[in-house]
């Protein structure tokens, strides 16, 4: 049987299928755990090729084992279990807090500034203090190529060439909504004010003068 076929699990007349898990056959004898040992290879010192009297434990096994560079020599398992050891330092605890007066502020609070520890009320920082965290790569190689300008913030005055509603020609409008409406008539407009700002009054009986 070669290293990539796949076996024949069917059970023919003639054919040799052991249920052994506890003695080593070779490669051709099928038995019930083939697949245990097929998930061993590639062996680098195979114990079941060699004679009695020329087997070494120590080639087979602390071999392998110098070459892996690692401090922790814990199985997964006993990993594991020993994170139960873990929760009591997830569990709340009661810390004591001594007395806070004007005297003992400081030392309760203990500022970590390059600042004396008195004297300053907040820390300060330098101007570069936020410029790893501004100045990116693409802020830096993709720059504009001219100068950006600020718009003026022009104030907008386009309620002054709207018309409202009448409230004298269209006091029964379908555009009012509701019953017994109030009706105003005093002719001040929701845009009286910014129409006085734009449009200057005039006389227009007598412009001559």
């Amino acid at each position: 049987m070669s290293l990539y076929a796949m076996p024949d699990l069917f059970e023919r007349k003639g054919s040799l299928y052991l249920r052994s898990n506890h003695v080593t056959y070779g490669r051709p004898t099928l038995v019930s755990g083939w697949h245990q040992n097929r998930e061993a290879e590639p062996k680098d010192y195979d114990l079941a090729t060699l004679p009695v009297g020329k087997k070494n434990l120590c080639q087979s096994t602390y071999r392998s084992l110098g070459k892996v560079e690692i401090s922790d020599w814990k199985t997964t398992t006993e990993d594991q279990l020993s994170q139960v050891q873990l929760k009591k330092d997830y569990e709340a605890r009661d810390v004591p807090k001594s007395m806070v007066n004007e005297n003992t502020i400081d030392v309760v609070a203990n500022r970590q500034t390059d600042h004396s520890q008195r004297g300053y009320v907040l820390p300060q920082h330098d101007k570069d203090h936020g410029k790893m965290h501004l100045k990116t790569t693409y802020y830096i190689d993709y720059s504009f190529p001219f100068q950006p300008t600020t718009i003026p913030d022009v104030r907008d005055c386009s309620a002054a060439y709207k018309k409202c509603h009448s409230q004298f020609t269209d006091t029964a409008d379908y555009r009012r909504h509701g019953r017994n409406t109030w009706q105003d008539e005093s002719g001040i407009y929701a845009n009286h004010q910014i129409k006085h700002s734009i449009f200057k009054q005039s006389c227009p009986i007598t412009p001559h003068l």
